[in-house]
């Protein structure tokens, strides 16, 4: 199968980090055995790169492909520029939540489009019940369980603190930082050594330090879709304490250490003070190997599938 994706997110030299989850679904299709050909661009500061891109997915629509895979609700309007192949769009959260008129542009590709939503909730909220649903894939070779002592010694810190882990940048108001703040401030009535890290700034090969390290994982977001940082924590055997968003409920249904609790700095507190007494329970891992690469490859092969198999080819 010959497939060719259209993203607007996708790492650059300059930006490794920027859409390394599109390119990790890329590279276990290939694993997988898809013929994949990227069409990534940036519209973040030159919206007519839109425009450009659409010329460019019109043009290779041609080059005997079975169908064009867009990663985010703008770029699925994007692929639809052409007429000649299916277009399967995955909504990865943010085009869902966030910004009104590009949830309205999502609104129209899910419905001109074959949509695929990596939350349930993502689904519901755009008003696809019904709609496939396939989480987002880890590396869980990259993250993997490692001597908690190892990794502070390659990252420099002090084995005299404990550690709890804000899932992005501080900046970034959807992450809720205030929140994070105050689940600490009440947590260093008892614990004084709690030490906050902030995901920003690190190498990928870092984060799976970083995860190996903190004590818990604490998700504070107003939205997310199926959050990357979840899951890579759970592949390190980190627990997890979060409020309910996107599919981090269902994520971590079950699991020993780690608690899904109201937006309240006393609640998550509380369910953070479990996750202290955990450790890090090997069924945390095991359930974050149900979306390594290869098992979501699979299931996004599925969709290629039945989506080639359903829809006729057009004049261009």
């Amino acid at each position: 199968m010959k497939v060719l994706a259209v993203t607007n997110m996708y790492p650059t030299d300059d930006e490794p980090w920027f859409g390394s989850f599109v390119a990790y679904q890329v590279q276990s299709l290939q694993a997988a055995g898809v013929e994949m050909q990227v069409v990534s661009f940036d519209g973040r500061a030159r919206r007519i790169e839109y425009v450009n891109a659409a010329r460019r997915v019109r043009d290779l629509a041609r080059d005997g492909f079975d169908l064009v895979h867009a990663h985010y609700g703008l770029s699925g309007a994007v692929a639809m520029a052409q007429r000649r192949l299916p277009v399967v769009t995955t909504f990865w959260g943010s085009d869902v939540a966030y910004v009104p008129w590009q949830r309205r542009v999502s609104w129209v590709v899910a419905r001109a489009t074959h949509p695929v939503f990596v939350a349930a909730a993502n689904a519901i909220s755009l008003g696809c019940r019904d709609a496939t649903v396939i989480p987002s894939a880890i590396d869980i070779d990259l993250f993997r369980p490692i001597a908690r002592s190892e990794a502070l010694k390659s990252l420099g810190w002090s084995e005299d603190e404990r550690y709890i882990l804000f899932p992005g940048a501080r900046s970034n108001p959807v992450k809720r930082g205030e929140l994070f703040d105050a689940t600490v401030g009440e947590l260093r009535r008892d614990v004084p050594e709690l030490r906050p890290v902030y995901l920003e700034g690190f190498s990928r090969e870092e984060v799976a330090l970083v995860m190996n390290v903190v004590d818990v994982m604490l998700v504070t977001s107003t939205s997310e879709g199926s959050p990357l940082a979840v899951k890579e924590a759970l592949a390190c055997s980190t627990p997890v304490v979060s409020v309910p968003v996107g599919d981090v409920p269902e994520t971590l249904v079950g699991l020993p250490g780690c608690v899904v609790a109201p937006p309240d700095p006393l609640a998550l507190a509380e369910g953070v003070s479990k996750a202290f007494s955990a450790g890090r329970p090997k069924e945390l891992r095991e359930r974050a190997c149900d979306f390594s690469g290869p098992r979501i490859a699979e299931r996004v092969i599925g969709v290629y599938e039945r989506v080639a198999a359903e829809a006729p080819r057009k004049a261009a």
